[in-house]
């Protein structure tokens, strides 16, 4: 458990030292979910005095005012006894304080350098840690006390500003709140009462201590306070005596001040009864036992946390991309050619990145190219659709272009010249229609050239590159639209110089049968004969704007999106291979904000990674079974879930197993697959932690685990299960194709890494399973590590009797009836230890884990306790016969008359036996794996070892 608080103390210090001080910003920060202790009071409460107590040296500033100026993060280390102490500042890694006199002096200097020579405050933590073998393994945060005036030289703020900070520290929901009231003043005033009670109403965070209690005015005592009576909270409030000033002028040394502490709670009347849980050195203790189990409570959140947040900066620091190396340091001749070259080739590369991005929006891959088409196929026929000939073609108009084009002579049979004319005028309005949509493809690559440069992280990085390929862009864009401007509306031009005959030879002769052709000058201008004339021009100019229809988005495409597809940087390129040295340089000049921001990501993702390591080692260690229990179990989960993902047909981004085991560093590399029906039983994952994990970790961790899982209640794989559960029974699981496959898979693990390097675990039959395999390498010599979570055991359920007795003498009579049939079929032939398979097995020590309620494996409970027990009463020996054998396959043996059967499956010789005695709702839960991996279970362990 030390290892966790000094897990915190290492990842504190690298917060402060990477500038993570739980302050808000655009950054994730890891301070605020880390657990910490906050000391909270008001000036002049006694917290100085209550923390010198707690460490047993002075070493605070002491003054009038606020001396507490910035957080004091205050981490206690228990070092050997007779050691010496010694103190160490964050700030001044190499150097080690052992008068604690220059402690106080450089916690007021560093203050003054983050504050000045003033009393504003600053949020900013000073670390100071402290080696003592007269401490507790605690870490503290000491604030700045409460004051309710500003007094001359601070601001008209600190009032406000103090309690913001103080409050930014215990709201958050993983800080203990250490209250410190003095008792000689009314608790309905204490400022550190006042302020935890807003944050944490309940008080199931606050820890109260009462100081100055020998102080109180005479006939007054703190008893109903000390008691909950007064203000309740979910710890006992502890009451503590300090030095007085008067100690403290006279450097009364605190061996001796808390020799009086103690004295002073056991000699007063009122407060005897409560002295084994009053004093300083009381509160250390709670403080670092309770900081210990909020610490283990949170580790599975902050790990969660922690790969999360990784995983989003290396995100973003991929999309911010690296930054250009500097060429300091490189001769002349070499910047003269590589240099140049290989920023003009960073450009191209960029440029490229860019260039596919905005073809790959035209093409389809990306959105916004399919607003080219509808201009074609919506704007510009609505745009032609709505244009007005009226002017054009109506009656005045007509007869005057006629009258007009007539000249002096009146037309002979049709106004040939009129019609012309008033086709031209009116085909000339669709030039408006053809220039809007150019300019509305204009418009368009002109947005996509924006959202293709948005697109290409590589152009924000460069904000003058940026610039240039923008303006590069847009000009390219404008030479296109010049271009199909001119293309385009040289369409409708053609329409006018050249009309169709064809068209006209079509229309119905005018001529009446029989009647004369020629009509007088006035007949031929009526308003019928216009109207006629109108009609056949607007028809005509109808069918033009038909193909005027599909003409111009040729054109446009042609000459606009086909080119800005195919060379919209062209020009650029030309003009690069021109540009000096200098100037390519100033293009990658990256942008200050980015810069600023791809330094702060790194420096958060390496405390990130260094916490991540950092918690790997201690949870790998060999002292924290519970991370390994989880681990196994999680993996083991891990085998079900690719199970059902088969079974549900789930891959890829939808698959539910890979994060069971991808959140512990774990990787896949090879299913075990059943060969009868095909299901997933079992998977092999090797551990693959980050690169930053620092090799301690690395070492007491496995390098592959295999993992077998149990039955499966679903028709895709229940018979297969059952008939598996079956050979249990029957003693037969060894025979089953299934136990081959497995077997196999161990041994050419072991053959290849080590058995050292491997790890077993499994499930119900899964645990079968994994402990038939360990047995049977372990009968070979090598012993893995095995992790086996209900494994079944089959027999009577005599651990489910209430009466020890009745247990005891059950099972008594069971081993003297199996000894004496071993006896009656066997014989009493003597084995050397060296042969005795038994005694060989012994070596091997696998974990086992069940659950008392769950009466396929709660036998193991009594098998163990059972042997213990005998050996205690001097019937060892008919014990280590009977423990080696069945009673029931003994009789089966007798009564068959044949060969030996195979070993029973639950006869181990030793075991690290872990039971659950946490109280099940029901057989589920007391036989599901999902128990195995919470943190708050009521664990009872015991290692058996076979003599």
């Amino acid at each position: 458990m030390e290892n966790l608080i000094s897990l915190v103390n290492k990842i504190q210090r690298a917060c402060t030292a990477l500038g993570d001080h739980g302050e808000a910003s655009a950054l994730p920060t890891l301070w605020d979910s880390l657990p910490a202790i906050a000391v909270v009071g008001g000036q002049s409460s006694g917290k100085s005095s209550v923390l010198e107590s707690i460490v047993g040296k002075d070493f605070l500033p002491r003054g009038s005012g606020i001396v507490t100026r910035r957080p004091l993060v205050l981490q206690l280390h228990k070092s050997d006894e007779g050691s010496r102490e010694y103190a160490e500042f964050l700030h001044l890694q190499r150097k080690r304080f052992t008068d604690f006199s220059a402690v106080r002096k450089e916690i007021q200097d560093e203050t003054d350098r983050e504050t000045g020579q003033t009393k504003q405050i600053s949020s900013v933590p000073i670390h100071l840690s402290i080696y003592s073998p007269n401490v507790v393994n605690l870490t503290l945060v000491d604030l700045p006390g409460l004051t309710k005036v500003a007094v001359e030289g601070q601001p008209d703020t600190i009032v406000q500003d103090i309690e913001n900070m103080v409050r930014s520290y215990i709201e958050k929901p993983n800080c203990i709140i250490l209250a410190i009231s003095p008792a000689n003043q009314d608790l309905a005033t204490s400022d550190a009462i006042k302020i935890s009670r807003e944050v944490d109403p309940a008080g199931e965070r606050t820890i109260g201590v009462l100081t100055k209690i020998d102080l109180m005015d005479k006939g007054t005592d703190a008893v109903d306070i000390l008691e909950g009576k007064s203000y309740r909270l979910k710890f006992p409030w502890i009451g503590v005596v300090n030095r007085s000033q008067a100690d403290i002028n006279k450097n009364v040394d605190m061996i001796a001040a808390r020799r009086r502490e103690r004295e002073y709670f056991a000699s007063t009347p009122e407060y005897k009864h409560l002295a084994q849980r009053m004093g300083s050195e009381h509160l250390a203790k709670v403080l670092s036992k309770h900081l210990e189990t909020v610490i283990k409570s949170r580790i599975p959140g902050i790990q969660s946390l922690i790969n999360k947040t990784i995983a989003e900066l290396e995100t973003e620091l991929s999309r911010l991309g690296k930054p250009i190396a500097a060429d300091a340091g490189v001769s002349v001749l070499f910047l003269l050619t590589l240099f140049a070259s290989g920023k003009l080739y960073t450009i191209m590369e960029i440029c490229r990145l860019f260039d596919q991005n905005y073809r790959e929006h035209l093409d389809g891959v990306r959105s916004g190219g399919d607003k080219v088409y509808n201009v074609f196929d919506n704007q510009l026929p609505a745009a032609l659709q709505r244009l007005q000939f009226d002017k054009q073609l109506s009656m005045e108009n007509i007869r005057k272009l006629i009258t007009e084009a007539d000249g002096y002579q009146p037309h002979l049979i049709a106004p040939e010249q009129g019609y012309r004319r008033l086709i031209e005028s009116t085909l000339v309005t669709i030039r408006g229609p053809a220039e809007a949509s150019v300019d509305a493809i204009h418009s368009i690559l002109k947005d996509l050239v924006h959202k293709a440069m948005n697109e290409t992280p590589e152009l924000k990085q460069y904000p003058a590159l940026r610039t240039e390929v923008g303006n590069a862009a847009m000009e390219s864009l404008e030479r296109m639209r010049e271009q199909s401007k001119k293309a385009t509306l040289q369409l409708v031009d053609m329409e006018c110089c050249y009309l169709t005959v064809d068209f006209f030879r079509k229309l119905p002769q005018e001529v009446d049968k029989g009647g004369n052709p020629s009509q007088s000058i006035f007949d031929r201008y009526n308003e019928a004969y216009l109207r006629r004339i109108g009609t056949t021009v607007l028809s005509y100019v109808n069918a033009v704007c038909a193909g005027l229809r599909h003409s111009i988005p040729k054109s446009i495409v042609y000459c606009q999106v086909r080119e800005a597809r195919r060379s919209l940087l062209d020009f650029y390129y030309t003009e690069l291979g021109k540009l000096e040295q200098n100037r390519l340089s100033a293009l990658l000049n990256e942008d200050p904000a980015i810069m600023e921001r791809r330094s702060a990501l790194a420096k958060r993702l390496e405390l990130y990674r260094s916490a991540q390591a950092e918690i790997d080692t201690v949870a790998w260690a060999k002292a924290n079974s519970n991370h390994q229990r989880s681990i196994a179990a999680s993996l083991v989960q891990g085998t079900y879930i690719l199970e059902r993902d088969r079974q549900e047909k789930r891959q890829g981004s939808q698959a539910l197993a890979p994060p069971w085991w991808e959140f512990f560093h774990f990787k896949l590399i090879r299913q075990l697959v059943d060969d009868a029906d095909s299901c997933v039983f079992g998977a092999i994952y090797e551990y693959a932690p980050p690169s930053s994990h620092c090799n301690d970790s690395i070492d007491r961790s496995p390098r592959y685990v295999i993992a077998f899982r149990g039955t499966i209640n679903k028709p895709d794989s229940f018979s297969r299960d059952f008939s598996l559960d079956i050979d249990i029974i029957r003693n037969g699981l060894h025979q089953t194709s299934r136990f081959e496959i497995a077997m196999k898979a161990v041994r050419n693990m072991v053959a290849m890494v080590g058995d050292s390097n491997v790890w077993l675990a499994g499930h119900s039959l899964g645990a079968a399973m994994a402990m038939l395999a360990g047995k049977t390498i372990a009968k070979t010599g090598n012993f893995l590590e095995a992790f086996l979570f209900n494994p079944p055991f089959l027999s009577a359920p005599i651990e489910r009797i209430n009466y020890g007795n009745v247990k005891h003498g059950l099972r008594f009579a069971s081993s003297v009836i199996t000894a004496g049939l071993v006896l009656a079929t066997k014989g009493n032939s003597q084995t050397s230890q060296s042969e005795d398979p038994f005694f060989i097995l012994s070596a091997w020590t696998p974990c086992l884990f069940v659950n008392p309620t769950d009466h396929l494996c709660s036998e193991y409970i009594g098998y163990f306790e059972h042997r213990k027990k005998m050996e205690e009463i001097g019937y060892g020996a008919i014990e280590r016969l009977a423990t080696q054998n069945s009673l029931g396959d003994l009789f089966m043996s007798v009564v068959r008359r044949s060969a030996e059967a195979a070993e029973p499956l639950h006869l181990l010789p030793s075991a690290y036996l872990t039971v659950n005695l946490t109280p099940s709702q029901d057989f589920k839960q007391a036989h599901g794996i999902q128990q195995w991996w919470r943190p708050d279970l009521h664990l009872k362990c015991n290692l058996y070892k076979y003599k």
